[in-house]
């Protein structure tokens, strides 16, 4: 009898096991370990650490089969993504380009002002650490509607950006190309070590509104697309753009800006796992 339990409970105990494993890998040891992996580089002299987070898209409350479960396991997931973030590369700013809500259009105010709640309890911004948000078409509208202007006000009421630090020695700049071609000047440094322009629309990007609002700058960070890529634009004739693919796969880019350099555009994908 004992030797029967003993094999029932080996029989039964040992997937037991292994489910537990699979989910706790799945669900959080993944992420510790992917993050080990992440390269660091060596700081010679002042580095800024800057997260980038494109297209986040918190589900609302609307349009989502399984809703309050979606919204947890969704949240959890950036939650996780970002929190490893942070603790890996130690970021001075964050920078959020746009589609941080998904129904941010046709969400009623109740239901944008809970989303807001679970996006700040999510990407947590430390004290002392710079932040800027700029809108995307499913926060205001634009790429196949009107753009609201009552959501573009609540947005900038309730994003508000901190540049203390940065402002000392960049000059960034926000576009929203789904307009007008205009610059807002969101910090603008006596000596300026780069200027960056953030667009939700990609810039060098074809099919998209193409101005030259952006020319004069020596970085350009966008998103929109869910994907990923280094965009370098040839100042001189014959004024190409070149593309170069981001995978898992490539190995670190290092890409020298500046006035006399191409200009440089990063295109970062949704982090988001839809």
């Amino acid at each position: 009898m004992r030797t029967s339990a003993n094999r029932r409970a080996y029989i039964y105990g040992l997937p037991a096991l292994l489910l537990a494993f699979v989910v706790l890998w799945n669900e959080s040891w993944s992420y510790w370990w992917l993050s080990t992996q992440w390269p660091e580089h060596e700081e010679n002299g002042r580095c800024d650490r800057i997260i980038i987070v494109a297209d986040p898209q918190l589900i609302g409350y609307r349009n989502e089969k399984y809703g309050a479960i979606a919204r947890w396991d969704s949240d959890r997931y950036l939650s996780t993504g970002y929190g490893y973030a942070k603790w890996r590369f130690r970021p001075n700013a964050v920078i959020f380009l746009g589609d941080l809500f998904d129904e941010g259009l046709e969400s009623n105010d109740d239901e944008w002002h809970e989303t807001y709640e679970r996006f700040v309890g999510i990407y947590t911004i430390d004290a002392g650490d710079n932040s800027i948000y700029i809108a995307g078409d499913n926060d205001i509208g634009g790429e196949s509607e009107i753009i609201s202007e009552s959501r573009r006000n609540q947005f900038n009421n309730y994003f508000r950006n901190n540049v203390t630090d940065l402002k000392n020695r960049y000059s960034f700049s926000e576009t929203y190309l789904f307009e007008n071609q205009n610059l807002k000047h969101l910090t603008k440094a006596q000596v300026s070590i780069a200027k960056i322009m953030l667009t939700h629309v990609p810039y060098l990007v074809e099919g998209y509104k193409h101005t030259d609002v952006g020319l004069n700058m020596d970085l350009i960070l966008s998103a929109h697309d869910h994907t990923t890529g280094i965009y370098e634009y040839q100042r001189s004739a014959p004024r190409a753009v070149l593309f170069t693919r981001v995978s898992d796969a490539s190995p670190t880019y290092i890409k020298t800006i500046g006035p006399s350099e191409p200009l440089i555009e990063l295109q970062t994908p949704t982090c988001s796992y839809r």
